[in-house]
């Protein structure tokens, strides 16, 4: 029955890491459609069919199946609580260092394999370009005035507090 659970726990984990890798990538919920049919639809006719579905199906088996038989170090066809925890663990150090890299890659913005102290400093505030002035930030348009759409926008960029919340540190008034 372990055996069972563990199972299942990698299929639920390899299920969970594609939608979750569409909402990763800032998929927002109005283009769910969209995206479904842009990856469903392999022949391009505008329409999703059963054999399409299947196709889908069996290659998430099949990613199921090799993330299985990558944790199951001994090849025995069953999972231990060790190769659970070794597998976890590898997949984790392996999710930080490509996100590592993506950042660096972001912040490296002349691409010379270093980041400057310029560089640096745009990237300073979450991660956004910029020069580090709130104001800045939110003149998305660069039109030199910040619109109750802009201040709107930011909100939703920082939960339902806003970015004021953000701005103060958390603390609010």
């Amino acid at each position: 029955m372990k055996k069972l659970t563990l199972a299942a726990i990698i299929a639920s984990t390899a299920t969970i890491g594609v939608t979750g890798l569409a909402v990763a990538q800032g998929e927002p919920q109005q283009d769910r459609k969209s995206w479904m049919l842009e990856r469903l639809d392999t022949n391009g006719d505008g329409a999703i069919s059963q054999a399409e579905v299947d196709a889908m199906k069996a290659e998430r088996e099949a990613q199921k199946a090799a993330k299985f038989a990558e944790a199951d170090t001994n090849g025995d066809g069953a999972l231990t609580m060790a190769e659970l925890d070794a597998f976890q663990t590898a997949e984790r150090e392996r999710r930080m260092e490509e996100r590592k890299q993506r950042m660096f890659e972001r912040a490296d913005a002349d691409g010379s394999g270093t980041i400057s102290l310029a560089e640096f400093e745009t990237r300073r505030h979450h991660g956004r370009r910029g020069d580090g002035d709130m104001f800045t930030r939110l003149d998305t348009d660069e039109d030199g005035l910040i619109t109750a759409e802009e201040l709107e926008a930011m909100k939703g960029h920082h939960g339902k507090r806003g970015w004021r919340h953000h701005r103060k540190g958390g603390m609010e008034n």
